[in-house]
């Protein structure tokens, strides 16, 4: 029963985030699309509502969490009410074999999670623990994150996702920890498959994560929501193409993946640049990573005034640049994924081989987000293990970007899911450009061209 408990505590984040129903281009989207974005915003509600009541000094109880929640779930149940069915994409061409086989991934990746083979030791040892004696303190306590070796300046949503579904059964339900793990990578393939109308290229991102998974052993970490909430972003950059869709949709995956990990920020700050030097659109690079940025605040807010700057703190520490070929070869060896890099050179070789202009920011995100690796492991006189033991799951970031530029490059022109999802033309160019004369339609809703934020 725990563990059942501990599962509805995960399946009430969709609900909770069926408010963003009420926007008009996530109400049009298909059913999956809508689902996934729901719960990314439940994740990320419950993380703020969790930080809030800490914030404010109000002990997390039942007492205090169930009307709340009682709240939000009406709210989204609200918002889902009188929502208009979706009518299925006429040029959206179903492939059974591709969706059949992509089930089977998913299948294998659920199979790993119920036999804990592709589980990680973290979960013991870092995020569990922690978020156990969140639950016990009632709160965000600085005293807990004092605590060595808890990682105390990480960013809490993964900590406070786990506490959440520790509440409702009042024991922690191990198992719901890494049931979670299938959840999001469900989401993520729906985000992808509809935005893209794409059932082959959908297909390559499951294979492809689905066996990168066994080897870098992502259930009960925060990967599986990062994925999730970097999915968001990347795929909101390349394949929709309503303006206001777009930057909702780009400000929640940063928002998420900076309240998630670490390397979210990075995530984050490579998207900004991505926007700046590929999109040429400072007003919605600004715009996007607004909330990340104030997120990101408030936290180090909170860690420098409780004296738990650790991780973060590492960019202070001395550059050996002497380690650089030793962290390129061990990085280079970790890619291969036992597979001679095939992971990583498929998806080169199709956007190489494809419409490679629509993939332009997917690969830029790829390559930064990279560089950010290199530049955290040249930061100890030592990295091996470190490179290891963390760059399975670090390295996921790049390889997804990648696998959505693949499935941008060879997409259909055109997924027909009109007006909120249809690959981008105008991520390439400066704003205004390519607008006349192009016999694309204005923006219903803005009254202008696509190409305005």
């Amino acid at each position: 029963m725990t563990d059942v408990l501990g599962l509805v505590a995960y399946l009430l984040l969709p609900v909770i985030g069926l408010v963003t129903w009420r926007l008009d281009f996530v109400r049009t989207m298909p059913l999956p699309a809508r689902l996934a974005v729901a719960l990314a915003a439940g994740a990320l509600t419950i993380g703020l509502l969790l930080s809030a009541l800490s914030l404010i000094g109000i002990e997390w109880s039942r007492t205090v969490l169930y009307p709340i929640l009682a709240i939000l779930v009406a709210i989204g149940v609200l918002s889902a009410r009188n929502t208009p069915p979706v009518p299925r994409n006429p040029q959206h061409a179903t492939r059974a074999f591709a969706l059949i086989a992509t089930a089977v991934c998913w299948l294998l990746a659920l199979y790993g999670t119920l036999t804990a083979r592709v589980s990680c030791g973290d979960l013991q040892f870092t995020w569990g623990p922690k978020a156990v004696r969140f639950f016990r303190a009632g709160g965000l306590d600085p005293a807990v994150l004092h605590t060595w070796p808890l990682t105390p300046d990480y960013p809490p949503l993964q900590t406070l996702l786990l506490a959440f579904s520790n509440m409702l059964p009042h024991q922690f339900p191990w198992w719901a920890a890494i049931l979670a793990f299938p959840l999001f990578f469900l989401a993520t393939l729906a985000i992808i498959r509809t935005w893209s109308g794409d059932d082959i290229g959908t297909l390559l991102v499951a294979a492809t994560l689905a066996y990168a998974f066994t080897l870098s052993y992502p259930a009960g970490c925060a990967e599986p929501p990062l994925l999730l909430f970097e999915t968001i972003a990347i795929a909101a950059l390349v394949f929709v193409d309503h303006p206001r869709a777009q930057t909702f949709l780009v400000a929640l995956g940063l928002a998420g993946a900076v309240f998630t990990k670490l390397e979210g920020t990075t995530f984050a700050i490579a998207v900004f640049l991505t926007i700046l030097l590929v999109q040429r659109n400072g007003k919605r690079a600004f715009i996007v990573i607004a909330p990340a940025a104030l997120l990101f605040v408030a936290w180090m807010t909170f860690v420098l005034r409780n004296d738990l700057l650790t991780m973060y703190g590492g960019a202070r520490m001395p550059i050996y640049w002497s380690v650089l070929p030793v962290v390129l070869k061990t990085l280079a060896k970790v890619a291969k994924f036992d597979l001679y890099w095939l992971p990583y050179l498929v998806p080169i070789v199709l956007i190489a081989i494809g419409n490679w202009r629509r993939a332009m920011m997917p690969v830029t995100i790829a390559v930064l987000t990279s560089c950010a690796t290199v530049y955290f492991y040249i930061h100890y006189s030592d990295p091996i293990w470190w490179i290891e033991s963390s760059s399975p799951r670090v390295i996921l970031t790049p390889l997804l970007a990648l696998l959505i530029g693949a499935v941008a490059a060879h997409a259909p022109s055109s997924s027909g899911l009109q007006p909120c999802a249809r690959v981008a033309r105008h991520g390439l160019v400066p704003e205004g450009e390519e607008t006349q004369g192009s016999g694309r339609p204005p923006d219903p809703h803005s009254g202008g061209p696509v190409d305005q934020v």
